[in-house]
């Protein structure tokens, strides 16, 4: 039995294009989303969908349980990243630290273990030796062993110093006397610090990592490796590595994390080791209503010491750790209502930056790049590490909270129209229009050219007059919307149908060109022109557009706090501070109370100060910095403590009489713009089966006067205006009744010089 070779070429071909896996004809039993098209919108974003996995439960499911977070997420998936509505809770994100093992041989273990008293599964009698430790490696039960505790400390020992597979999950269970091993791969691990807990050692109760293992990766930060390759850099650095090999790091999984005790810093460890190893007094807790203790009420508060813990095995790296790519962008999340941070590690992916440094180079189907990117005031140190410094995806706006007109009500925010002209926001739009020839049988061929109306069928409505003689558009030729950009006719066979009466004698082709979007103009920045694997002829048209923001573009700070633009004034309409100060957005007050945003407000003073130093705020999470330290710092620099600032009316000059809280906070400008969602229609295609308009902006289509605005209608008892919306105006028909037989008639037309006649023939 011979199978045709292009069978599973095909067929996988079109699995990783589409995402449905299975068979092309039961497409819709086939499990959907299987491959995805990689997100370039913003570099954040990218990162993210790499790091994103997915639970394969209906999502139509009612249980509340498989979406909830469980204790055993901790530092391995995101607790802030995840969509809303039908997939959350199922769709989640690794957290930074989050490594997933790529498996290792388990023999070698099964070895070590059987020339260290391990008594093989075949010769275990146990009646014998009840007691005895039963050995699982990758859940199959090999073997048992009567010291364990010796068993598990000389395996562990061996994973430290770098002989067994960091990897490896060593999991001693002490009630129901196992011992399990894991080396294989898809386990989700993290990296922790370890401490030591031999007696012997000097060290003990301390954490391995020390000065000496510090200074080696400092002198790591000091060596060139320009231009080494991966291998050459680790054979010359200690790094991680090193790190691992010397036992400072260990790599847990889920269940090994079961069976080990972590404090949370080493702060935490050091009062620990004091408090309940050297026996010293535990810090008192301070009265505050004593007027000497009044300056530490906000002070961050250390958790107390468990004195119940007898010993711990390791140690968190940070706390931030356990959060995911977008979530470790928003500064200060521990001051936020947690719904908040969910919905900006939504609106993150959305954010207009340099999604890519070669972007210029890149045919992208559609991409926003922001004219004037800045790296954010309030940084987070996991920033560094996500590149988000060098590929931002916002702008440090001065931000005014106030009432301003009563245009920045609902949502909405008041922008500064002379920021606006100097490039506040401005960025650009790229589209890319991709076609190539098409083989029609065996000889027919597509063919780019410039279709001319003598021998070319069914052209469009668009101008063809900006093609080449080679059919494609120029670069830097200003196009609108219907204009054709790729000219391409198919030949038409001479056997085929008289085509509804439209073919004329001399007309030996058809368009099939292509017209840029009815709704976009812009230049054309780019045109790529060559071949496909099979030899056929295939062609890029990139298309350039600014966009500048204006009423109804939607923006974002990083907290969850998204409006559209409501007015735009002048500098000159604008409140200014007694410096001569404008801000470039004023928000409303009402979005702060009822959503929590704290870290908004906190962000903005730290932004302040930093603005005022000309130095990075750090807003990493969980590190104790309060209000009350950035305020001290913002009184040093001569400004009102809490960030407040005297203001003048733009359109009186007259004092306004609340003092109103200002300074810079990183805003995002995101993809949902109004251009590309304003729709008006009146008349327009319609579809062929019920004459009603068609669906759609793309397709000029019409909008929906859906169930319940006809109820509106009914109890409005807007009679006339009803019956002409949902009769008259699209599914009214005239027909013909036959004068003979009185059946509804097609049409004959019969022309006369000067005169059109009508008759309905039976």
């Amino acid at each position: 039995m011979a199978i045709k070779g292009s069978i599973l070429t095909n067929g996988l071909k079109y699995s990783l294009a589409t995402g449905n896996w299975g068979d092309q004809k039961k497409a819709a039993s086939a499990k959907a989303g299987v491959s995805q098209v990689l997100n370039r919108y913003t570099y954040a974003s990218t990162l993210s969908h790499l790091r994103r996995t997915n639970t394969p439960v209906g999502r139509d499911g009612k249980l509340a349980k498989p979406r909830q977070l469980h204790n055993s997420h901790w530092g391995l998936v995101c607790p802030a990243e995840t969509p809303e509505g039908q997939a959350c809770g199922l769709v989640k994100n690794l957290s930074l630290m989050c490594y997933v093992s790529v498996g290792s041989e388990s023999a070698p273990i099964i070895d070590y273990m059987t020339g260290r008293n391990m008594e093989l599964l075949e010769e275990y009698d146990p009646k014998m030796n009840p007691t005895a430790t039963k050995v699982f490696v990758n859940g199959v039960w090999v073997g048992t062993h009567d010291n364990p505790q010796q068993l598990v400390s000389n395996v562990q020992e061996l994973r430290r110093n770098g002989t067994l597979s960091y990897e490896m999950s060593l999991i001693r269970d002490i009630r129901d006397r196992e011992f399990k091993i894991f080396t294989d791969a898809g386990r989700v691990m993290r990296p922790l610090f370890t401490i030591e807990n031999d007696a012997k050692k000097p060290n003990r109760n301390h954490m391995i990592f020390n000065r000496t293992h510090l200074e080696k990766l400092l002198i790591d930060k000091e060596t060139d490796t320009s231009g080494l390759n991966d291998e050459d850099r680790a054979s010359r650095q200690y790094g991680w590595k090193g790190l691992l090999h010397d036992g400072c790091v260990e790599y847990l999984d889920a269940e090994e994390e079961e069976s080990a005790m972590i404090v949370m810093t080493p702060e935490e460890l050091n009062d620990w080791r004091d408090v309940v190893k050297e026996g010293m007094p535990e810090a008192e807790k301070l009265d505050f209503s004593k007027p000497e203790n009044r300056a530490m009420r906000l002070a961050p508060l250390k958790p107390p010491v468990n004195r119940k813990v007898n010993a711990y095995t390791h140690c968190e790296i940070h706390p931030a750790m356990i959060l995911g790519i977008c979530a470790s962008i928003i500064p200060f999340p521990d001051h936020n209502q947690s719904p908040r941070n969910t919905y900006q590690s939504a609106m993150g992916k959305q954010a207009m930056g340099v999604a890519i440094t070669n972007y210029a180079l890149r045919m992208e189907t559609m991409m926003n790049v922001l004219y004037y990117p800045q790296k954010p005031l309030a940084t987070t140190r996991s920033m560094e590490y996500l590149r988000f410094r060098e590929l931002p995806a916002g702008q440090n706006a001065i931000v005014a909270i106030a009432c301003y007109s009563g245009y920045n009500q609902e949502d909405s925010v008041i922008m500064n129209q002379s920021s606006i002209d100097r490039g506040l926001f401005r960025s650009l739009f790229y589209r890319a229009y991709t076609e190539q020839e098409k083989r029609i049988g065996v000889n027919v061929l597509e063919q780019f050219e410039k279709p001319t109306r003598m021998d070319t069928m069914r052209m469009k409505g668009g101008t063809y007059d900006k093609l080449d003689d080679d059919g494609i558009v120029a670069p830097g030729v200003r196009v609108s919307g219907d204009d054709i950009i790729i000219g391409k006719t198919a030949p038409i066979p001479n056997d085929e149908n008289k085509e509804m009466g439209q073919k004329m004698a001399n007309h030996t082709k058809r368009d099939v060109s292509t017209p840029l979007r009815s709704t976009e103009n812009g230049l054309v920045d780019q045109v790529l022109f060559t071949t496909n694997t099979e030899g056929l002829r295939f062609v890029k048209v990139r298309t350039r557009t600014t966009k500048v923001p204006q009423i109804g573009d939607k923006f974002a700070s990083r907290h969850g706090q998204k409006g559209t633009i409501g007015i735009t004034y002048r500098q000159e309409d604008m409140p200014f501070t007694r410096d001569g100060l404008t801000p470039d957005l004023v928000i409303n007050p009402h979005a702060i109370p009822s959503r929590m945003t704290i870290a908004h407000l906190v962000e903005c003073l730290l932004s302040k100060v930093g603005a005022i130093d000309a130095q990075e705020g750090d807003a990493t999470p969980f590190c104790g910095v309060t209000v009350d330290q950035v305020s001290d710092l913002l009184e040093a620099a001569n400004f009102q403590k809490r960030g407040f600032e005297i203001m003048y009316n733009g359109h009186t000059g007259r004092k306004l009489r609340a003092q109103i809280f200002l300074g810079p906070t990183y805003y995002q400008r995101l993809r949902h713009m109004v251009d590309d969602k304003i729709h008006a229609r009146a008349r327009g295609p319609l579809q062929i089966l019920t004459r009603q308009p068609v669906e759609g902006r793309a397709r000029d289509g019409g909008l929906r006067f859906g169930e319940m605005e006809r109820d509106c209608m009914i109890a409005h008892g807007a009679a006339a205006f009803l019956k002409e919306r949902l009769f008259e105006v699209s599914d009214a028909y005239r027909v013909h009744v036959c004068d003979i037989c009185g059946l509804m008639s097609p049409i004959a037309y019969v022309f006369f010089p000067f005169l059109l006649l009508l008759r309905a023939t039976c």
